[in-house]
């Protein structure tokens, strides 16, 4: 099933995006996604356990004027949708924001892996094959689990 969603992006992102999918052929949506999926490689970095959820800068913080937005309109699969959500709750950033940290600082790894010769062998056509949500009642009490990857010893995943 597929979901249409929008999300703000800055004239910066968006053209950062725009750029990168003219010189990679590929879909904006998809660069972004890549983008992200290297931001949940060092997810510690960006992990915030509490506080309200952190949106896009307003104003700029030098010129106090208002920071121009796009308002861009997607078609996600249901996985993907859940996947941005997941990152919602766990960097306590809207979609948007983290959207906007992952191309910023990961952009430019990704052309580079997408440019390579072999990215259509290398690529995830199922990028969601290690990603899931467990549902676990124990007692009155449940509890979600989100994998994000396979430890090498899945020993570890029947331990926990």
């Amino acid at each position: 099933m597929a979901i249409n969603t929008t999300y703000m992006m800055t004239e910066e992102v968006f053209a950062h995006l725009t750029n990168a999918s003219f010189h990679t052929g590929c879909d904006m949506i998809e660069i972004a996604t890549n983008c992200m999926r290297m931001m949940m490689r060092n997810h510690k970095k960006y992990l915030r356990k509490n506080g309200r959820i952190k949106y896009q800068d307003r104003n700029d913080k030098k010129t106090g004027l208002p920071i121009s937005k796009i308002r861009v309109k997607v078609r996600l699969l249901e996985r993907e949708y859940d996947y941005f959500q997941d990152f919602r709750k766990v960097f306590r950033r809207s979609i948007s924001l983290v959207m906007a940290i992952a191309v910023l600082t990961y952009l430019d790894e990704v052309i580079v892996m997408m440019m390579r010769p072999d990215y259509d062998e290398i690529s995830d056509n199922y990028p969601y094959v290690n990603y899931s949500i467990m549902e676990k009642c124990i007692e009155n009490i449940t509890t979600f689990r989100i994998w994000w990857g396979v430890p090498d010893d899945l020993i570890l995943l029947a331990e926990k």
